[in-house]
């Protein structure tokens, strides 16, 4: 189970659970009146609002000791999405118990707490389902866009500060710009094209991997060409540094590789000066 990501716990979300929910929701209260909250309590508007502001600071201050606990639970375990939503279930029943046993006090305890406790408990879920959905949905984005910039940086990183390293860990992203595979250019022997993927064929302990990538050959042309892995062919990228030989056969010239189960590599036309005259730089 994948963990929550950071962006659940930075200052601005944690300031909207706290603050802006209960502010939120002490306007819902007065305003929608949920459920004939003041036919329910039998108030009058200004007594409901007073209600409304304690609820409300009661939910600030559970609030409040949910999300630092959260917190101190999160310095030493990770917290996957499962325990996240039984967490808030919980922090959503805490609010309403609360809440409840407020509402009891003030009625003088005409009706029983356990037969309150449901219709709060329905009243606090109501509130609170959609603002911490949409919370969540924002930090879901906003995690997004942070590792989108970070793979952005990485592959310029890659594409001008490391060019030619053979242990530079090239990432490979999809077409939603999400990475999928992160491997050594050392270990790509060739990479070709099938419809709308990409296929990386690498080396792992000895064995040709093919890992399959949906993408195109010419959004990955940037952080090949920088680490000598040259487009042969319309189909094809090859490693120079996996190259034994440049022949040519029946069909035209093809790429040796180092890797004895490889296939050949075809070099077409197009490419062939190219192609010939890197592996030459390369291997004197």
């Amino acid at each position: 189970m994948h963990k929550i990501p950071d962006s659940y716990f930075k200052g601005n979300t944690l300031a909207t659970y706290i603050l802006l929910i209960p502010l939120y929701a002490f306007f819902f209260l007065i305003g929608a009146k949920p459920y004939h909250l003041d036919t329910f309590m039998q108030v009058t508007q200004d007594q409901l609002a007073f209600r409304a502001a304690i609820m409300a600071s009661i939910e600030i201050v559970v609030t409040l000791i949910s999300r630092l606990s959260m917190l101190l639970v999160r310095s030493k375990h990770q917290i996957n999405y499962t325990g996240f939503i039984i967490w808030e279930l919980l922090e959503g029943l805490a609010i309403a118990m609360f809440c409840t046993l407020f509402v009891w006090l003030m009625d003088n305890r005409t009706m029983l707490y356990m037969e309150l406790l449901p219709k709060l408990f329905i009243i606090t879920f109501s509130i609170l389902v959609f603002p911490y959905i949409i919370i969540a949905l924002l930090a879901e984005i906003k995690d997004r866009d942070i590792r989108l910039a970070k793979d952005k940086v990485t592959i310029e990183k890659y594409a001008t500060g490391q060019i030619g390293r053979e242990d530079s860990t090239l990432p490979f992203l999809d077409d939603k710009k999400s990475l999928k595979l992160a491997v050594t250019a050392n270990a790509i022997l060739y990479i070709e094209a099938a419809d709308n993927y990409v296929n990386i064929c690498y080396l792992n302990n000895d064995k040709l991997v093919r890992f399959p990538l949906r993408n195109s050959m010419r959004s990955i042309e940037q952080i090949c060409e920088a680490n000598n892995i040259v487009r042969c062919h319309r189909s094809y990228y090859v490693n120079l540094r996996k190259v034994r030989a440049i022949q040519k056969g029946q069909d035209g010239l093809f790429a040796e590789l180092t890797y004895a189960a490889a296939p050949h590599i075809p070099v077409s036309v197009t490419y062939s000066e190219t192609v010939t005259g890197k592996f030459s730089t390369l291997t004197n």
